[in-house]
């Protein structure tokens, strides 16, 4: 989960309870002799894979399981920060240019071989031709292998800690495998083996049934303190069989009869029925999703920045929220445009200094309606966008719904004659995570949105090393969105999985962000 950009209707399923768990402490797990370590852990997976090929898709629901599979140089902590997983040490040269790796030793994949850093390279440079996310090496000149266990980056600008988060991200892996199959597998989509470092090893999967996976009894791990997909990955279980299983009510069943011990993506029409059962415990799960705005900048009457920052004065997030999820505690207000568990979050430069009728005023705004497009079969989107044409109404701005299919939508999106407003979703970790719908170029060159103030941050923030550099510019970046109204926050909401109470998570992984198993166990017992 870096940054999970998703259609509102995808988080339909995702509405909430109040009672449910909230993430524990991070520490340490129960003593040994009070687990009953073993056995398999059945998973109801609300979607199939669309392939086995982690390095080349940001879909989902690769990460929930390729996540156990396969490891990176870096992976995220606690804090949705990058974190170093099959790094040990790592020192960037003062200008940035020039990025130096070094390996853990006696790292084994699932085949048995060591890891060196010949499968870094071919794994890096296999990631970096076909993996959406590896487009953000633009700028890598060259990978060196000075010995087995060093990996050199090297770059033709300077390149900054956003670098970490590449490396780390969870969404598009830059998952390392052995060289041979980096090599070989030369088609996007297609891995000639499934081959990682991971805690868990793939045995096989039956499409559209199941995914096995099975111990990996040769892992490597680290010795530090456990960190959600990092540090110490406790692998407590002999086999994880994910089912997939589309319908929501059937993964509900399975959970309540046993079959299943977790599942993914709960509706909030059963969230409060589930909270009263003695053997079922469901999770509210983060970061925070936030719902957004988004603007015709270039056409039309949103391209008066009058008109957006009507809209941004007018916008009541808590209102919004209160309409997509069952209960407020699922909900939440906060204007920054990073996730509240994000290390960039603030609140700063935030708002708006005139009322909304004040800006419409200025804009000479006549009456003429605006549109927001929305999927006609997505219910959150069409929720998000009723909320929002009865707050217009009340400043007296025109806002009218167009419904459309997806593909439809998509394309009218892109069309500077059709699109004035449509929204949108996802987790937002790291300032930089913006630059590609922020760029001018999305979702079309004809609509996007591109400043020379945020192009001048974005440049900045590729090339600083320092974390606090980051932070402050990330604060400037937010403060110029705010201030020519790139976007319109409509406020977060969390979503929700469910377990049976047999099922242990010490370190509270449940609740953070993609499905991540490290040190889950079950209680036989029960």
């Amino acid at each position: 989960m870096i940054r999970k950009r998703i259609l509102l209707g995808f988080l339909l399923g995702s509405l909430f309870c109040v009672g449910c768990s909230s993430p524990p402490d991070s520490g340490t797990a129960p003593p040994a002799d009070s687990q009953a370590r073993g056995g398999t852990l059945n998973v109801g997976l609300h979607l199939p894979l669309p392939t086995l090929d982690w390095q080349s898709t940001v879909s989902h629901p690769l990460p929930m399981v390729m996540g156990h599979v396969y490891e990176g140089l870096f992976g995220l902590g606690r804090d949705f920060t990058a974190v170093p997983d099959l790094v040990d040490t790592y020192v960037a040269s003062e200008d940035g240019k020039v990025w130096t790796f070094t390996l853990r030793r006696d790292v084994k994949f699932h085949n048995g071989d060591t890891l060196d850093s010949r499968d870094v390279k071919a794994s890096l440079e296999r990631w970096h031709a076909f993996g959406p996310r590896g487009s953000g090496l633009a700028g890598l000149e060259a990978i060196d292998t000075p010995d087995e266990n060093t990996v050199v980056l090297r770059f033709k600008a300077p390149m900054g800690r956003f670098l970490l988060l590449l490396l780390g991200s969870d969404d598009n892996k830059a998952a390392i495998m052995p060289r041979e199959i980096a090599e070989a597998s030369t088609t996007p989509g297609m891995v000639t083996e499934v081959i990682g470092t991971g805690p868990y090893r793939f045995v096989e999967y039956k499409e559209d049934q199941y995914v096995r996976l099975e111990r990996f009894l040769d892992y490597s791990p680290r010795t530090d303190e456990p960190n959600y997909q990092a540090g110490k990955k406790v692998a407590d279980l002999d086999e994880i069989l994910f089912w997939i299983v589309p319908e929501a009510s059937t993964r509900i069943a399975g959970l309540e009869s046993g079959e299943y011990d977790i599942i993914t993506e709960v509706p909030d029409s059963e969230a409060s029925r589930l909270r009263e059962l003695d053997d079922v415990e469901p999770i509210k799960n983060g970061p925070g999703v936030l719902l957004y705005m988004m603007f015709n900048h270039q056409q039309g009457l949103t391209s008066d920045i009058n008109i957006r920052r009507a809209f941004q004065a007018m916008v009541d997030p808590s209102e919004i929220t209160s309409i997509v999820v069952s209960e407020p505690s699922f909900g939440l207000t906060n204007s920054s445009i990073y996730a509240p568990e994000s290390a960039f979050n603030s609140e700063t430069g935030s708002g708006s200094n005139q009322s909304a009728e004040d800006y419409l005023k200025s804009a000479g705004y006549n009456g003429d309606p605006i549109f927001i497009q929305v999927i006609s079969t997505d219910i959150v989107q069409r929720r998000v966008a009723v909320a929002l044409v009865e707050q217009a109404k009340r400043v007296g701005l025109n806002l009218q719904i167009k419904s459309y299919d997806l593909s439809t939508w998509v394309t009218k999106r892109q069309d500077p004659a059709s699109l004035n407003i449509y929204t949108s979703a996802g987790y937002w970790l790291d300032p930089s995570l913006w630059h590609p719908e922020f760029n001018g170029t999305f979702p079309s060159k004809e609509v996007g949105f591109s400043n020379p103030i945020t192009d001048e941050i974005f440049a900045k923030l590729a090339s600083a090393t320092e974390f606090e550099q980051r932070k402050e510019l990330g604060v400037d970046l937010q403060r110029a969105f705010y201030e020519q109204v790139a976007l319109v926050n409509l406020g977060y909401i969390y979503r929700l999985v469910a377990k049976t109470k047999k099922v242990h998570d010490p370190y509270g992984n449940l609740a953070l962000g993609n499905l991540t198993l490290h040190g889950v166990w079950i209680d036989h017992a029960n």
